[in-house]
């Protein structure tokens, strides 16, 4: 059993801060190429540059030390420390791109994250009509150890917790001291630009725009699998497979994956167009777990980009397979969106999108006939207050985000809800039908409005506040037995630093 009194969330972050700047191996512009410290940043004498591009270099050098961690950590780039013209620090630079032995490198690091949430009449799942104020915690503690170029282990745990709620967290929200990653990869081929990589043991997994497969970063918890996977790259196409099994969250033991559900599939991305990025996927899910016995197979492409000030963002998906009850399984989805950038000479980047989502249902109430979303990042996509999953969903929405400082981005996002099938029930983001017993009055649910500001303290910190209403739709009046058809409120402050 995991302690369960433990502080270890505040105890881990604070360690690893201290660390970094107080380690025997802190990063120095002088320090000589040797194992155990940074390899040298000192250079010889330079021919004088031209002014123009020594400003592009320490833009681009900006970006890299602003964009090092990734949406996954196993994907961070922290290969700025090593460039001779990089002069900075920033927390956890001590730690990254060490000697480790002879011929390799090894980067240690996290994160750690509060945030304080205020729901009223959306605790729970869905629009329930419960109240709560409670705060998260997470802490994430990584090591990535490579071998050689070709070989590595990379580990990370996590611990996260709830605090002050006055009813019991949900699912995604705590998770004390357990592992999201800890697998061996090697890359087995390499010629120039192309390689194969093969990859072994618990992996979290972000793909696409991460409609389907997401290691859902908003959860407190976060989502992880065990299994297989395999990486064929170019220069334009990079190629994925993958067997795996979902990791079950407890609590307060070690987590296991569910072996009697099955995730695995084919997933390419092809860059080769200029300012495109074009996907074709094929999905399959088979949950024999329990009541919930089915095998969806997925099919799906997709299209984002731009042209000039122009932008588009297209998602087409077809499911076959095998309902619960035997019946054969025929869904799909697709997401559609136009954008505009406003006035790209503008420091502010003005810009705006209009988007239309549907995703079927049945024909059954309650019975999830509908499209099944498997493992996405749902938050992004259909409101911020998680109130609906992608199946038996119509969505029309619009966003605007723009910069009034550098450090600074605002976001206004609008929703309108609409049952894509009144014979079905709204389904909640964990896939299971919403009042199931009782036949929909209306397929109206309602308009969402999201607001969010985000501030970047500095490369590694960043602080959110977000506020969201809901205003029920005519579904929550005419039906009979849900919880409440009153509005709801959703307000929440973040601050996160990685290191």
């Amino acid at each position: 059993m995991k302690p369960i009194q433990s502080s270890c969330g505040i105890r881990c972050g604070l360690l690893a801060v201290w660390l970094s700047f107080n380690s025997p191996l802190a990063y120095s512009q002088n320090s000589a190429a040797s194992p155990g410290t940074a390899i040298s940043t000192a250079s010889a004498s330079k021919p004088a540059e031209d002014p123009a591009d020594t400003k592009n270099q320490e833009e681009a050098l900006k970006k890299k030390v602003a964009t090092a961690h990734k949406g996954v950590y196993y994907a961070n780039d922290f290969s700025y420390v090593l460039d001779p013209s990089y002069t900075g620090h920033e927390i956890g630079d001590s730690l990254k791109r060490r000697r480790f032995f002879k011929t390799g490198f090894y980067d240690i690091g996290g994160e750690y994250r509060l945030r304080q949430h205020h729901e009223d009449g959306i605790r729970g799942i869905g629009l329930t009509g419960k109240d709560d104020d409670f705060l998260l915690r997470r802490a994430r503690l990584y090591g990535n150890f490579e071998f050689t170029k070709n070989v590595r282990v990379f580990s990370e745990m996590i611990d996260g917790r709830s605090d002050f709620e006055n009813l019991a967290p949900r699912g995604i929200e705590v998770n004390e001291y357990d592992m999201l990653n800890l697998f061996a990869e090697a890359k087995i081929w390499s010629a120039g630009d192309r390689s194969v990589s093969v990859r072994a043991g618990r992996q979290e997994m972000a793909l696409g725009d991460q409609r389907l497969i997401s290691p859902l970063d908003w959860s407190n918890t976060r989502r992880t699998f065990d299994g297989y996977r395999a990486t064929a790259k170019s220069k334009t196409l990079t190629v994925d497979g993958f067997y795996t099994n979902p990791v079950i969250v407890d609590k307060t033991s070690f987590d296991s994956p569910d072996l009697q559900q099955e995730f695995m599939g084919l997933y390419s991305s092809y860059t080769g167009f200029k300012d495109e990025v074009l996907d074709f996927y094929v999905l399959r899910y088979n949950n024999a777990s329990g009541t919930q016995n089915y095998d969806f197979n997925t099919f799906g492409t997709r299209l984002n980009g731009s042209e000039g000030d122009q932008l588009y963002d297209f998602e087409v998906m077809y499911q076959a397979g095998r309902n619960t009850d035997g019946t054969a399984h025929d869904a799909s989805s697709y997401t559609a969106g136009l954008g505009r950038k406003l006035n790209s000479q503008s420091a502010a980047d003005p810009r705006i999108w209009l988007y239309f989502d549907w995703a079927s249902g049945g024909d059954v109430l309650g019975a999830g006939n509908g499209f099944h979303h498997l493992f996405p990042l749902a938050h992004r996509y259909n409101g911020f207050m998680d109130l609906f999953g992608r199946r038996n969903l119509g969505d029309v929405n619009s966003f605007l985000t723009f910069k009034p400082t550098s450090e600074f981005t605002i976001l206004t996002w609008y929703h309108y809800f609409f049952l894509a099938n009144e014979a079905d029930s709204p389904y909640n983001v964990t896939m299971l039908p919403f009042n199931p017993g009782n036949a929909p009055g209306s397929r109206d649910l309602g308009h969402e409005l999201d607001l969010l500001g985000t501030y970047a303290i500095s490369p590694r910190q960043s602080l959110m506040l977000g506020y969201s209403h809901f205003w029920a739709g005519k579904y929550y009046n005419t039906t009979a037995g849900v919880p409440t058809h009153k509005d709801a409120n959703f307000l929440f402050t973040q601050w996160s630093m990685a290191f």
